[in-house]
């Protein structure tokens, strides 16, 4: 809604980006807009097409009169109190459209633009004064509950006003005062009898046929609004080149010294990709033979991001086994024919499961094999012993941090890729080196109720039982883990919680992820539609991002270009997820695992140049014993809890404050929780 946005009493171009900073955020949050302009050109809406496709889901209409730009001879007659006619505006409106050129990203704007008046989502009406010239600048934004946020100066709906005039206006909102709400109404009274014609002096007429026929032949490439949308967005998914940064050249020059096999251990927003893309094309300038390349990756959505950042790098076949494409009988032999018969490297992205169950039979004799595996912290004991069979001559292994729940399973992925130690550039050296933004980290305290903590005390003493067995039943001890762990993410009071957070003041969802549980909430619904319809309640446009999802790039797309506030997402958006403009992340189910809170910083701390973000916000809802049991077996659930909250807080700006409230609690409890290098993980 509009009244959720923050307003600065005047915006000036060169000192603010007006579209961007203003015109954006209101078209997102409206479903009218009411525009009088003296001068106007589609060209000036393409400005903040982002925030106008929002508002087209939004439901919204622009209704929008303005003057021309007359020409000198317009000028002229009108000076000679000569009366313009409707002739005379059309030639003007047609001038101004013809003989423009434009860019291809202009271009699609503008074809979004043009289904916007053929549908009537854009009503354009012309005004003239057959002795004068329609000056006025204001405009009323109306979002679906009424409230109005009006503004007035000299702006004019111009490409050129926006981009190179010294232009300003000033901001007023219904919900300030009465005072300004009862001008805000008389505002819009004005101009509905502007739109209906009805104002003395001033000549308002439909938009001239012949003009905009002129600019569909011109512009209109799209059969509907949406298609235009569609091609709009599918056109710009795109990312500018790159290069190394100074850690990341460290990393490479350390795998041609290792005899190129290394591992990097690499904090989540740090480039292990871009970082490994550049590792195979120092082997390819270094190396005598033809390479065949083999990055195995653990889901299809890290598949399709390695193709498209291949691609974006200048490889422009790329093979691809499992997940979508061809059949793999097809691309293996496709694969296999190029390496022998053209001679060239080749590069091919697989997911796990079909690299270990057909990939691996058909590469074994293959003696140049260069094989990369990303999140490679996922290898099981079987795979490993795969790995090794195949013995490949080069190799690198990638993950934000190896750390698995077995310290010995570790040590020897990571033997497997490197005999020196393994490449760390941790989320402490990106953040001190500023290539991670800094954060704050806001615990958020909820309990579990009685019955939620009698189930988790109960799987405790099983676990405890096993474990003490001389030789414990691996395969139930992750059971009983997984159990237990699940009973604090599914934490009722969670929901209850969220609810709350919603509509206190000093949390926003706006350009934020909420991670969520998996299962059903106590009354049945899934967890994620209960959080997805809290928020959306509330008057927060969201959108699911789970395993299930369809095209999940364009979803990513379409969140960090404002099209919607919030994700409401599962555990797959924490590996190989670039949203730079994300700056809050609430946590309502998470494991224990030092990696996953690796992933999610990494998520949330990626720099921002568009949005200039220099601070990002950790909200984490943090599990406490319930208050009818007192401080009954509490050591278990909150060595796992306050463990983690302690490893997101070791490098927060806030961590003195949230300290003080980590001890305050061990006192209440009589205990005192390790450090979180000691602390007891669960299973993924």
């Amino acid at each position: 809604m509009l009244n959720k946005r923050v307003y600065k009493p005047i915006y000036r171009t060169h000192k603010d980006s007006i579209d961007q900073d203003f015109y954006v955020p209101c078209f997102s949050e409206s479903v009218k807009l009411d525009r009088a302009a003296g001068y106007f050109s589609l060209h000036s809406l393409t400005l903040s097409i982002d925030g106008i496709i929002r508002f087209i889901r939004n439901g919204g209409r622009i209704n929008l009169i303005c003057s021309p730009e007359l020409s000198q001879a317009d000028v002229e007659l009108i000076d000679a109190c000569v009366s313009l006619d409707k002739e005379h505006i059309t030639k003007s409106l047609l001038e101004s459209i013809t003989g423009v050129k434009l860019t291809d990203e202009e271009l699609s704007q503008l074809d979004v633009i043009c289904n916007m008046l053929e549908e009537d989502v854009l009503k354009v009406r012309i005004a003239y004064q057959p002795l004068g010239i329609f000056h006025e600048k204001f405009g009323i934004f109306i979002d679906k509950e009424g409230n109005k946020v009006y503004f007035i100066g000299s702006l004019n709906e111009t490409k050129r006003a926006f981009v190179f005039n010294h232009e300003s206006i000033s901001v007023y909102y219904s919900w300030q005062s009465e005072y300004t709400s009862n001008i805000i109404d008389g505002e819009q009274r004005y101009f509905d009898s502007l739109w209906n014609n009805q104002e003395e002096s001033v000549e308002v007429i439909d938009f001239p046929e012949a003009v905009e026929k002129e600019l569909f032949n011109c512009y209109k490439r799209s059969d509907t609004l949406k298609a235009a949308i569609d091609n709009y967005i599918s056109n710009h998914i795109t990312k500018e080149k790159k290069t190394l940064y100074s850690y990341q050249e460290e990393a490479v020059r350390q795998f041609c010294e290792n005899g190129y096999q290394h591992f990097y251990e690499m904090a989540t927003g740090t480039g292990k990709t871009f970082t490994s893309i550049k590792t195979i094309q120092t082997l390819e300038k270094k190396c005598e033979e033809t390479l065949f390349v083999v990055i195995c990756v653990p889901q299809i959505d890290l598949q399709v991001q390695w193709a498209n950042a291949l691609q974006e790098e200048g490889y422009d076949k790329v093979y691809l086994f499992g997940g979508v494409g061809k059949s793999f009988d097809q691309t293996i032999a496709e694969a296999t024919i190029d390496f022998h018969s053209e001679e060239k490297n080749v590069i091919c992205v697989s997911v796990y499961e079909t690299f270990f169950s057909k990939v691996y039979a058909e590469i074994q004799r293959i003696p140049s094999l260069f094989l990369i595996v990303d999140e490679a912290h996922n290898l099981t004991k079987d795979n490993l012993s795969t790995l090794i069979k195949l013995n490949p001559k080069y190799k690198l292994g990638l993950s934000a941090t190896i750390q698995r729940f077995n310290e010995g399973e570790s040590e020897a992925i990571a033997k497997f890729f490197t005999s020196s130690d393994t490449f760390y550039y941790g989320i402490e050296d990106a953040i001190e080196n500023d290539f991670l933004s800094k954060y704050e980290y806001h615990p958020i305290f909820v309990r579990l109720n009685e019955n939620e903590n009698n189930k988790f005390l109960m799987k405790s003493k099983q676990l405890a039982q096993e474990l003490n067995k001389e030789e414990y039943d691996k395969e139930l001890v992750d059971k009983l883990r997984r159990e237990r762990s699940l009973i604090l993410k599914q934490a009722s009071n969670k929901l209850v919680k969220l609810r709350e957070l919603v509509t206190e003041e000093g949390y926003d969802f706006v350009n934020s992820v909420v991670y969520c549980g998996q299962g059903k909430d106590s009354e049945g619904e899934s967890i994620i539609d209960s959080v997805t319809k809290a928020l959306y309640e509330n008057g927060l446009i969201v959108s699911q991002f789970t395993s299930h999802t369809l095209d999940r790039k364009r979803v990513l797309y379409e969140f960090e270009h404002g099209f919607f506030d919030t994700l409401a997402a599962i555990k797959c958006f924490d590996e190989g997820v670039d949203v730079p403009k994300l700056d809050k992340i609430y946590i309502m189910a998470s494991d224990s695992a030092l990696r996953q809170t690796v992933q999610r910083r990494g998520r949330v701390l990626r720099k921002c140049k568009e949005s200039g973000k220099t601070i990002a916000h950790i909200y984490d809802m943090v599990v406490l014993p319930a208050l009818e049991l007192g401080t009954y077996g509490c050591e278990g659930l909150l060595r796992i809890e306050l463990s983690r909250a302690r490893e997101y807080n070791r490098l927060a700006l806030n961590k003195e404050e949230n300290e003080s409230i980590f001890i305050e609690i061990e006192n209440n409890y009589h205990i005192t929780i390790d450090n979180v290098t000691d602390y007891e993980s669960e299973p993924d």
